[in-house]
């Protein structure tokens, strides 16, 4: 299982890697898109040159391109400035799935993002992909039951002895993150601000403001 942070803004993330023991950090255009107006005037190559730089483990980038060679010589161009650090987040569509299976052929490691379905799951666990996205929020506002359909998800990848992981993405609260996980979510990308919720509690505050209280009277007797 691993936690990843989902975000390009760099500030965000050098803040929560001091906190959270991270595996790596997700990105896509929109999150670029975000970065980019909060005022972090960097392309995205230069962004991914940042988190290789800042942040150990697996960077995931995502091609904006629509078309089938587009998308695949962006993704290679994210892959080769670290092949083994650097995932390209292919989106899970017709040319994303020929797209995704050269990459494969070239024995890189690809994730499909945007896998709503269980035919989805099932066809990139037979591409061998590394990784499938599904977005638990995005999943619920469209009134789907996000934990049933990963739950779902994860079965078929079980029973058909696939090695592709779960990293569930739009995670927008404590409540959602533990949802994910009792579905059978491998591992999860989170926003910065809920990966520091997620390593609090109101009842562990409360016992600590306890231990806090006692230790200062036992120091006064």
């Amino acid at each position: 299982m691993a936690l990843y942070i989902d975000s390009a803004f760099l500030h965000d993330i050098m803040e929560v890697a001091e906190t959270i023991p991270v595996a790596g950090v997700t990105t896509n255009p929109t999150i670029l898109l975000a970065a980019r107006e909060r005022g972090q005037n960097l392309s995205p190559h230069n962004v991914l040159s940042e988190l290789l730089r800042s942040i150990n483990g697996t960077m995931f980038m995502q091609p904006g391109a629509t078309e089938d060679e587009k998308m695949y010589q962006e993704a290679l161009t994210y892959i080769q400035v670290e092949p083994h650090r650097v995932i390209p987040k292919i989106p899970m569509t017709q040319i994303g799935m020929r797209v995704a299976r050269r990459l494969k052929q070239q024995q890189y490691r690809i994730a499909f993002t945007a896998v709503t379905s269980i035919s989805q799951a099932y066809s990139a666990a037979m591409v061998e992909a590394d990784f499938i996205i599904p977005y638990y929020g995005r999943l619920e506002r469209s009134g789907v039951n996000a934990a049933d359909r990963i739950s779902e998800m994860a079965d078929v990848l079980h029973n058909a002895g696939a090695p592709t992981r779960i990293l569930a993405a739009s995670i927008k609260s404590r409540e959602d993150a533990s949802r994910t996980l009792l579905a059978g979510a491998h591992d999860l990308t989170v926003a910065p601000h809920v990966l520091l919720e997620m390593v609090t509690d109101p009842l562990s505050e409360e016992a600590i403001e306890r231990f806090t209280q006692d230790w200062q009277k036992m120091n006064k007797m």
